[in-house]
């Protein structure tokens, strides 16, 4: 009984040393034409600044704002004589809980920069034992992931896929955007990558329990 409560201890400062934690950086800004509402997280290990996973979030923030004041800037000269229409970014984060101890987050960002609909955009940030992973972290080296995880999110739109899907449906081979979420690993695809923006974000669900044998974790 002792063993088992050391080991348990053991466990819960080993989790505590390397657990992640997200600060909100609030990123604001508000004139004639633009509003910017941004939370997004600043990554930290027991106190230490997570600087390169942190400076990718801030930099891709700052690279939309950037992007929606030169659209405003082009909009209000191409469109003198029309009502001034302000567009809009946000953004928020949440923690993903799963049980594979894995410090998964997820960044929800929207913008508008007119006509009928905004935009949606998602982007997970993944760590473990303290430092950001990604797929290649975490399957075993010979294993050709990419095409593992492209072959379960066919044979997930071959079942439930009906009308959903472009009829040309070509799914990309690259990084793919993921987190962990229960006992799955989740993978997902932004609005117009498969399917039209009506479909929204399309995410798969992928039972660990059906690719634990290819995973170093």
């Amino acid at each position: 009984m002792k063993k088992i409560t050391v080991i348990i201890l053991l466990l819960t400062v080993f989790h505590s040393i390397f657990s992640i934690e997200a600060k909100k950086t609030s990123m604001k800004l508000e004139n004639q034409h633009l509003i910017v509402d941004g939370e997004i997280p600043a990554f930290y290990n027991n106190g230490r600044y997570i600087n390169g996973s942190s400076s990718r979030v801030k930099g891709s923030f700052k690279a939309l704002v950037e992007m929606l004041k030169m659209e405003s800037n082009r909009n209000r000269l191409e469109n003198l004589d029309s009502e001034d229409e302000k567009f809009i970014l946000k953004s928020d984060f949440e923690k993903i809980e799963n049980e594979l101890g894995i410090d998964s987050y997820l960044i929800k960002t929207f913008y508008y920069t007119g006509g009928s609909h905004g935009m949606m955009l998602e982007e997970g940030y993944n760590f473990k034992n303290g430092k950001e992973v990604f797929l290649k972290d975490i399957f075993k080296g010979n294993i050709n992931y990419k095409g593992l995880i492209k072959q379960k999110v066919e044979e997930q739109i071959i079942k439930y896929g009906g009308d959903l899907y472009y009829a040309d449906i070509n799914i990309p081979d690259e990084e793919y955007s993921f987190y962990f979420e229960g006992d799955s690993l989740v993978v997902f695809f932004n609005p117009y990558t498969l399917a039209s923006y009506e479909a929204g974000i399309i995410t798969f669900e992928i039972p660990i329990s059906e690719i634990s044998s290819f995973m170093k974790i």
